[in-house]
């Protein structure tokens, strides 16, 4: 593959990050209406949002990271400051507004599966003016994470980048999934987008298939680099008109009890783009990609079991 060389810019990768608290619960019940009150096993405060959780991943791994976003000057977001900062994290550019609730995430975990409630707060205050030209060259390279939750940026994204591109930098893409079932501003995003992660159902919306082949074809017709995440059958890649299934290397998962999946897909992109942007080969960006979401299945919320390489 081309080699992506890390640059002299400021830092190796940028994004604007839908900040969070999330309070994670994790229970053997599941809830009830009418009252009913259940017992919970466990709960864990911790940083959330998909971009959120790339970022500490990232900058763990040895990774530079510049993050743009807002969040408010309350108890949640002094913890979100703080799972930054304890991550290597530079925030001079997340700006705290005084009388506005950061954004938090509840969600409970019944074994294997999970509902989610989230409120958005200052993410809502997210819109095209932190777009800033002078962040064009802050970084080699742009990642693009909830994109649908990030509202008033969508109509933005297109000419911003173009900028990017203008400038050589390279983008990942990562939708996550769209409540509201429109998918037709991502198609029109894509050409410009060089390493595109979305997990299998998205794949699959996006295109309006039913098969992960034919859906990761019609995918990499228009984005060079396709990374379709499967779960515990590991990654589909679609690159250059080949198609290659990586399972999940059994020493990675020796002995895995899933605490919860919070967060797995965001570090397995983390683990991606940190050795795609040194020019590692595909089966060894998965690997790594594998090992980082693996890694953060053990513990509960997304930030807690990231891997650390950073001295």
């Amino acid at each position: 593959m081309t080699k992506h060389t890390i640059n002299q810019q400021p830092y190796e990768v940028a994004s604007i990050a839908d900040l969070c608290m999330d309070i994670i619960v994790a229970s053997s019940s599941r809830p009830e209406f009418g009252q009913v009150e259940l017992l919970a096993d466990h709960y864990h405060l911790d940083l959330g949002g998909s971009v959120g959780i790339f970022a500490t991943q990232y900058a763990k791994l040895g990774g530079k990271i510049a993050l743009m976003g807002k969040t408010g000057d309350d108890t949640a977001g002094a913890i979100v400051h703080s799972r930054l900062t304890e991550a290597g994290i530079d925030g001079r550019y997340i700006e705290k507004i005084p009388g506005e609730k950061t954004a938090m995430g509840l969600n409970i975990a019944v074994g294997h599966d999970r509902a989610m409630l989230a409120y958005l707060g200052t993410m809502e205050l997210i819109g095209p003016d932190m777009l800033r030209d002078e962040w064009t060259g802050l970084a080699r390279h742009w990642h693009i994470g909830s994109y649908f939750l990030l509202r008033r940026l969508i109509p933005a994204w297109p000419g911003w980048l173009q900028k990017l591109k203008s400038r050589g930098v390279t983008i990942s893409l990562d939708t996550n999934w769209d409540p509201e079932g429109n998918w037709e501003n991502v198609l029109q995003l894509l050409p410009q987008v060089d390493v595109f992660l979305p997990n299998l159902a998205e794949a699959l919306a996006i295109t309006g298939k039913r098969t992960l082949q034919e859906a990761g074809t019609i995918l990499v017709g228009i984005c060079k680099l396709v990374v379709v995440k499967c779960g515990e059958d590991g990654a589909a890649i679609f690159f250059n008109g080949q198609h290659a299934m990586y399972p999940v290397d059994p020493e990675i998962a020796d002995g895995l009890k899933i605490a919860d999946t919070t967060g797995a897909g965001d570090n397995f992109d983390a683990g991606f783009i940190y050795h795609w942007l040194q020019g590692s080969d595909i089966a060894i960006c998965v690997r790594e990609a594998s090992r980082c979401a693996v890694s953060s299945l053990r513990s509960l919320g997304g930030v807690a079991g990231q891997i650390k390489n950073k001295a």
